[in-house]
């Protein structure tokens, strides 16, 4: 009894310890596929491992395919960048500042990274995490009439978001110069119309074209 009392003893301390090698390997893992994933979108599983300063086998007990880490660093990278400035958007009593402040964090997001969109991102993803919270921030400010009645959530939002990211690249890396463009994009959307847009026509998604 005593023997076994010692076992349990041990196997209970040394739990916690595990635990918390996991979080670190992980968290590991994910801010080295940032920086391996930005470089090169195509690198391997396994050289992010190695950039991660671990072996191989340790990654994929964590992320058993490349499409699962893909997917983690994407999300990972919404969760710390993107979630809460979207949570404070949907919150905004005035659904333009909401649009303002989503559009604001996704844009020093990208200039922050120096790519438009992570590699792994997918149209699912984005409509989630964004597309569909400013969607509906939109849909207020047009039931509010702040917004031209013409705008088409579902179709408009991408590619606006599209249109904005295209600058990004122009400006050096961590530069605010985009904000010129987001006020002069925000400012057409909230206009009154002279004239009547032309029809918007249904997504084709991006990332999955030439697969």
């Amino acid at each position: 009894m005593p023997r076994d009392e010692n076992k349990k003893n041990t196997s209970d301390t040394n739990r916690p310890s595990l635990r918390g090698d996991a979080a670190r390997n992980i968290r590991r893992i994910l801010d080295a596929g940032r920086v391996v994933f930005r470089e090169n979108p195509q690198a391997t599983a396994e050289d992010v491992a190695r950039a991660a300063g671990l072996g191989v086998a340790t990654l994929y007990r964590r992320f058993p395919t490349r499409d699962n880490l893909l997917r983690g660093v994407v999300m990972d990278i919404f969760e710390a960048d993107l979630a809460p400035a979207m949570a404070r958007a949907e919150r905004e009593p005035d659904p333009r500042e909401g649009f303002l402040i989503a559009f604001e964090a996704g844009l020093s997001s990208a200039s922050h990274s120096g790519v438009s969109f992570p590699a792994g991102i997918t149209l699912e993803i984005l409509q989630s995490t964004f597309l569909d919270p400013v969607s509906r921030m939109i849909c207020r400010a047009q039931k509010q009439g702040l917004m031209r009645a013409d705008l088409d959530p579902e179709k408009d939002t991408f590619r606006i978001l599209c249109m904005l990211l295209a600058v990004v690249p122009t400006f050096r890396q961590d530069s605010d110069g985009w904000r010129r463009y987001l006020a002069l994009v925000l400012e057409s959307l909230t206009m009154t119309p002279t004239e009547p847009l032309p029809p918007a026509e249904a997504v084709i998604d991006p990332f999955r074209r030439g697969k």
